[in-house]
């Protein structure tokens, strides 16, 4: 196995910085972050996954070290860069995606199933409509961060503010802000402006249950709590569990959206991945 490094990927429109982890006689793990985020999102994952499988963590365009399109951040616009990401890699992958990873994890399922060898997603909707609502309940938070990464001059007054703006929520660690302000220093801040403000041309070209209703390889899907802000729908469960034999899914008790990123979802989060890609 060999060392860890970064790399960059050049498509037609993006370079894509990702990490190369893992013996390049495995089969290939394509790992997507969640919007805002990095790859290092997958840091306390990646150890134990490049035991046995070949690791690639990416930044999306816009996100981490990756480069930016300003205004060009729309699911097929991920969705192409990593088609084309996929396309070198010479084998079929396992894609896990965490949020809009997993939405354009299922995209790219659509788009070029004949390098998709199983999913693992991590709690997005399924539907268009729950798609609209969570991104109208969360259009605060979005603002939040906009406003002050407009106004930081640096990555150390924007974890500041960011402390100040979450010192009411319990659970926030210090890592947690530090990391986040990482992240929201990177990120190109026209990166919202299709989800906030075109939703309908953000979200063009995808329905998750139609994806899943076509595509037939081993899927797992984990969740968080509802109650704690996961966004799986108990409808969107019960679709699965009635229409696709083919797909398993989890409930990560005790957190909510972020999953592996919180304290009690790290270990149960990697348990179910590890279970998952033994069997297939």
């Amino acid at each position: 196995m060999h060392a860890p490094e970064e790399k960059v990927f050049e498509t037609t429109a993006a370079k894509l910085n990702y990490l190369d982890w893992g013996s390049s006689s495995a089969e290939p793990l394509v790992l997507l972050q969640g919007g805002a985020w990095c790859w290092q999102e997958y840091l306390s994952l990646l150890p134990t996954l490049a035991q046995k499988w070949h690791n690639y963590s990416l930044d999306l365009r816009g996100n981490g070290r990756s480069g930016w399109v300003p205004d060009t951040y729309r699911l097929e616009n991920f969705a192409a860069d990593n088609a084309q990401f996929l396309g070198q890699l010479g084998r079929p992958a396992v894609l896990i995606g965490h949020s809009i990873g997993g939405v354009i994890a299922l995209m790219l399922a659509a788009r070029c199933p004949d390098r998709v060898k199983a999913l693992i997603i991590e709690d997005v909707p399924l539907t268009l409509d729950s798609y609209r609502r969570f991104i109208d309940a969360s259009r605060g938070m979005f603002g939040l961060w906009l406003s002050v990464k407009k106004s930081a001059r640096s990555e150390a007054e924007l974890a500041l503010a960011l402390a100040d703006a979450y010192k009411d929520y319990p659970g926030v660690t210090s890592v947690c802000i530090l990391f986040f302000a990482r992240c929201l220093w990177l990120l190109d801040p026209t990166f919202f402006n299709a989800l906030l403000h075109d939703f309908d041309g953000f979200s063009a070209g995808f329905d998750g249950r139609q994806i899943l209703a076509m595509f037939d390889r081993p899927v797992l899907f984990l969740r968080g709590e509802t109650r704690l802000g996961a966004v799986m729908t108990d409808d969107d469960i019960s679709w699965l569990q009635k229409n696709c034999s083919h797909v398993k899914c989890t409930l990560i008790n005790g957190v909510g959206h972020l999953l592996h990123l919180e304290d009690h979802g790290q270990a149960p989060v990697l348990k179910e991945m590890a279970a998952f890609l033994e069997r297939i």
